[in-house]
């Protein structure tokens, strides 16, 4: 009997409160401190990337406001619906976050279900009435690191070729992060109208072997530059630029000093931060439920070569900081979508 309580008891902790694959400061709601729940994205902690971010603006959170918060880290998208749920059931939360766009559909099911339960969707569009989402204008993360591959390829840096080729690599096939893909190839052809760009998608964001041989396959074919839009699958990306004597570009946090002989720049979007704002809102008691976008304008993204040990030329610099100038001052507005691709180029050279 005391052990098939025991048994019974345990079934419980996993199914309702505990998640056994990580949780912080696992604790009831006492008075009014601050508790806030986040399903991460498959990948989990250890990405170097969007989980890891997410993590590190809840932990600012936590230090800066004394909040408690939980964390589940998902073995796939499968298990982002019952995560949710759980997190809504416990009925302690202040907030619940979820990231990135492959939890839409999740947030679609549940967010209905517990109308008073206020949730938050970051990297992605979501209207609901207890929803605040918080798109990403990927064209401009991505953007600059494109300027610096379209004119890195056609200089005399070491390890550049002649082909006049550069690549980007996929993740996953989401409509924002094919934003991505094209505000890449929009900035390669902004200042290289020529250039050619690959294209090719891994299928996950913990693939870094997949990552790797799409990438020595793009080095093959004549690519000195890639950028990974890939999550952890982007570590494949660095290693192959390692191997093959070129390039690549990091993505979301400053990922330079991964590997920083080849590593050029980080297209940088600061989840850190949108995590933090986001629990700050809740603590200061000014929560919205909308729909919100951050580009280069309002510094939610950018470009950074801070620690990387490649040596920008002056003219690339230079020509990054002014388009930069540009478009947070609204004289440049970059595409976002292929189909207008072509016709933007042909208004827009620099």
């Amino acid at each position: 009997m005391r052990k098939n309580l025991l048994i019974i008891v345990c079934m419980f902790f996993v199914m309702t409160g505990v998640f056994a694959n990580g949780s912080a400061e696992s604790q009831e709601k006492e008075d009014d401190s601050v508790n806030v729940a986040i399903c991460l994205s498959t990948g989990g902690l250890g990405d170097k990337n969007f989980n890891d971010m997410a993590y590190a603006g809840l932990l600012k959170a936590k230090e800066t406001y004394n909040i408690n918060f939980d964390y589940f880290e998902p073995k796939t998208s499968s298990d982002f619906e019952q995560a949710l749920r759980q997190f809504a059931d416990i009925g302690k939360y202040d907030l619940i976050i979820g990231i990135g766009n492959d939890m839409v559909d999740s947030l679609k099911e549940v967010c209905p279900d517990y109308p008073d339960q206020k949730f938050s969707l970051i990297d992605a569009r979501l209207e609901f009435d207890n929803v605040h989402s918080i798109e990403t204008r990927w064209q401009d993360q991505t953007f600059l690191c494109g300027v610096y591959a379209g004119l890195g390829t056609l200089s005399d840096m070491e390890d550049a070729n002649s082909d006049n080729v550069v690549g980007v690599i996929l993740g996953m096939d989401f409509p924002s992060l094919q934003a991505g893909v094209v505000g890449f190839e929009a900035g390669a052809r902004y200042v290289n109208k020529d250039c050619k760009v690959l294209k090719a998608t891994v299928g996950s964001f913990a693939d870094p072997a997949k990552g790797k041989e799409i990438a020595i396959s793009m080095y093959n074919r004549g690519a000195d530059f890639i950028q990974p839009i890939a999550g952890s699958s982007g570590l494949g990306v660095f290693t192959a630029a390692l191997e093959k004597g070129f390039y690549a570009f990091g993505v979301g946090g400053n990922q330079n000093y991964i590997e920083p002989t080849v590593v050029a720049a980080t297209s940088i979007r600061n989840v850190d931060e949108m995590i933090f704002n986001e629990v700050k809102s809740v603590v200061d008691g000014n929560w919205i439920n909308q729909c919100s976008k951050n580009g280069l304008i309002e510094d939610a993204v950018g470009y950074s070569n801070e620690l990387s040990q490649v040596v920008i030329p002056e003219n690339i610099e230079n020509a990054i900081s002014d388009i930069k100038a540009k478009i947070k001052s609204g004289d440049l507005v970059v595409c976002s979508t292929a189909e207008e691709l072509e016709s933007w180029l042909d208004n827009n050279q620099y």
